[in-house]
């Protein structure tokens, strides 16, 4: 296995802070477009991503990233419920490829909440504004996470799969069939510094790429 994956030519990056576009990304890009972080009752926004200049005809998906804070996590997902939709509905009015998409790494507990936050996020945007949703890993494996969910595009994670990794990598390399069906073949997340063979990403239509080093060396 190799040290470091090398996206496919028709990936998606993902972008955040001041990283430079890699080549394989010029078609489409995903940028962190607003950070929403939760720590107890506090709603934080802060602008995303200002990436270096981008060609005109690369199209954006931009991101909206909320962050939990992980001493002091809000109990459910209600109190930051608008600050949320506001930071969507700018995403879709910012996104010129038709996309937005929704990074939340909701807890067991919050998930009635993720779910119902989903839902209103999906019935808020244009309908020709697709919405997409980053998913964790487990949640390929736990049917009420994603079974119903009111999204066009479901990006199971895999990578940074913590304590469960070694298990979690067997199964998307050599048994994916027990995946959800969301998770076997139509979207995707990879990082460059934890690799699959290249048949892994190979499986799905659409992947995304996280690079630990911000991609100060991909071109």
């Amino acid at each position: 296995m190799p040290a470091t994956a090398i996206p496919p030519p028709d990936a998606i990056a993902w972008l955040w802070k001041d990283a430079p576009l890699p080549a394989f990304s010029r078609a489409a890009v995903a940028v962190v477009d607003r950070h929403v972080w939760l720590a107890g009752d506090k709603v934080l926004v802060r602008p995303g991503a200002r990436p270096r200049s981008l060609p005109p005809d690369t199209r954006v998906i931009p991101v909206v990233h909320v962050e939990i804070d992980q001493l002091h996590p809000p109990a459910g997902l209600r109190a930051a419920r608008p600050a949320i939709l506001a930071a969507l509905d700018r995403a879709a009015r910012a996104s010129t490829s038709g996309w937005v998409q929704l990074d939340l790494e909701a807890r067991p507990s919050q998930r009635e909440d993720y779910r119902a936050l989903v839902a209103e996020i999906r019935a808020r945007l244009p309908r020709d504004m697709r919405f997409s949703v980053t998913a964790l890993a487990w949640w390929c494996r736990a049917p009420a996470w994603l079974d119903g969910l009111a999204a066009d595009e479901v990006v199971p994670m895999f990578f940074r799969m913590g304590r469960d990794n070694a298990p979690l990598r067997a199964i998307v390399a050599d048994r994916p069939g027990v995946l959800h069906p969301l998770c076997r073949a139509g979207s995707a997340g990879f990082s460059r510094q934890e690799a699959f063979a290249p048949a892994v990403a190979a499986r799905y239509r659409r992947t995304y790429w996280f690079d630990e080093r911000g991609w100060k060396d991909s071109r």
